[in-house]
């Protein structure tokens, strides 16, 4: 009796998964599983899903393969799809299928083409409800695939992010999905390993679907954005969704340099900024960068514009309190700094995209003060300290001390040349003020102004010839100071010229 119980209970179980096998052979037929599929996209994800082709084999598992599977946006045929991939394939056994759950998917050829937002706005009129899926693949994995950012003109080239790994785990509808992604940052070209959290997918706006996570960009060639060297080191964390993503991190960039004819220097910097997706721009909301030893905050943007290697850099830079010779480190590569000294900088700046140098395509603008500035070289150090004791009337062996500058003006720079308006400096019983140009390619100085000494004439020349001179000394008194004499500045930032504009003195 107990052998008979037995047997019917082997041949129940049997035919029971015989049953429930032929029941999945006939629920799996490939016909019905693609239209499940598209049916389940379309209506969880508010888009127009397309599987071209599903098959099913069985030995020695059982196995689901596809190709061609595509999400488009819906009446929207001109538009790429949103999502496609080229071949994808999953292990599926009948008690998994029975638990709705998928251990992992592989999937080939993944393209993900973002539109721009006027796009976008257009296609949001649709439904925003957000539906908890029934299905869930463990892990979803694929290799070499592209993330684009479609371009307004069809004509212009997208921007493009190469994702050469990417592994989303516990994947389904109306739910956050763990992800890890290894992926080549365009401009600066760098590699950028990434974790973090994308969903729930909206079905109002699928590209809004908010993501964020912690990353690492390594080895950013900043020479990729014309005019700009160095390689760049980053970490941080970002959040928000596939057309704006804010990021805060830092960054080092131990050999940072621009195309002005400097040296490569120390730059750090904490930044908080904002990467649009939809055409690649980040927005710098805040700055704060150390040049060598000198604290800059900045604000601006990078704009990408459409062809490679095509960016527009406007930027806003303040310096309250920084040292000179941090700054002329990018534009003069000499031996020890020209000078030494406090700066404050408050200026505009603005790089425009091209072939030619930095020099010749940016353009800058603003207000600078320098002081207790010092110039290293000891010949030109000696002509400030004999300029301000024949200003004050003192002998030659009078002790001086040390003397500092003070130098002060605006500026504005374009097409490599500099306009400098209101430049004055001052040493001890002295006043220049200034106006003129300086060419960057050549080094051109041409400055015209005034001298202004507490001496007058006689007693800053002093000796045997101030006697002759005396009866001068009312010609160029004026204003309460003890002379005015026009000067000009010429000659090159190596071997300046320094002389009196003698025709100003007697029309004056």
């Amino acid at each position: 009796m107990k052998k008979r119980i037995l047997l019917w209970a082997v041949f129940s179980s049997v035919a029971a998964l015989v049953i429930l096998t032929a029941i999945a052979v006939f629920a799996l037929q490939p016909r019905r599983i693609r239209t499940f599929a598209e049916d389940g996209l379309s209506r969880h994800l508010n888009m127009v899903a397309k599987i071209d082709e599903i098959s099913l084999s069985f030995y020695p598992r059982w196995r689901l393969a596809g190709q061609g599977l595509s999400l488009r946006f819906p009446n929207r045929p001109d538009l790429p799809p949103f999502i496609s991939i080229e071949r994808f394939s999953m292990n599926v056994g009948l008690f998994s299928l029975m638990r709705r759950h998928v251990e992992t998917v592989h999937a080939d050829g993944l393209k993900i083409a973002v539109p721009h937002g006027d796009v976008r706005q257009a296609l949001t009129a649709g439904e925003s409800s957000r539906r908890d899926s029934d299905v869930i693949i463990d892990h979803f994995v694929t290799h070499d695939a592209t993330l684009t950012f479609v371009r307004r003109k069809p004509e212009d080239t997208p921007l493009e992010f190469l994702i050469h790994d990417l592994t989303v785990d516990a994947v389904g509808f109306g739910r956050e999905m763990p992800f890890e992604a290894t992926l080549t940052n365009p401009v600066p070209r760098g590699l950028v390993r990434t974790r973090g959290r994308v969903g729930p997918w909206l079905r109002s706006d699928g590209p809004m679907t908010p993501v964020s996570g912690a990353f690492t960009f390594s080895d950013a060639d900043l020479s990729t954005i014309n005019g700009i060297g160095g390689t760049l080191g980053s970490t941080g964390d970002f959040s928000g969704d596939l057309t704006a993503i804010k990021v805060v991190g830092q960054a080092t960039v131990p050999n940072f340099s621009l195309d002005l004819g400097g040296k490569p220097v120390l730059l750090d910097c904490a930044y908080e900024t904002i990467v649009d997706g939809t055409d690649g721009t980040t927005v710098l909301e805040h700055v704060d960068a150390t040049l060598v030893q000198t604290k800059l905050s900045v604000t601006g943007a990078i704009r990408n514009l459409p062809g490679p290697g095509r960016h527009q850099v406007d930027l806003v830079v303040h310096v309250p309190d920084g040292n000179i010779e941090d700054l002329l480190a990018l534009a003069l590569d000499t031996p020890k700094p020209v000078m030494l000294g406090d700066i404050s900088l408050h200026a505009t700046l603005s790089l425009p995209p091209g072939r030619a140098r930095v020099r010749d395509r940016l353009k800058l603008q603003g207000r600078f003060g320098l002081t207790s500035t010092r110039f290293t070289d000891t010949g030109v150090q000696d002509k400030l300290k004999e300029l301000s004791r024949r200003s004050q009337g003192k002998k030659t062996d009078e002790e001086l001390g040390r003397v500092l500058t003070n130098l002060r003006g605006r500026f504005k720079l374009g097409s490599g040349r500099m306009a400098l308006d209101q430049l004055t400096f001052e040493v001890p019983g002295a006043q220049v003020a200034l106006d003129g140009y300086y060419a960057l390619a050549n080094q051109e100085i041409d400055l015209r102004g005034t001298l202004r000494m507490k001496a007058s004439v006689s007693k800053a020349v002093g000796g045997f010839k101030s006697f002759f001179l005396k009866p001068f000394d009312p010609l160029f008194r004026k204003d309460g100071a003890g002379a005015v004499i026009p000067i000009k500045i010429t000659g090159t930032r190596e071997a300046p010229k320094f002389g009196i504009e003698a025709g100003k003195i007697f029309k004056n």
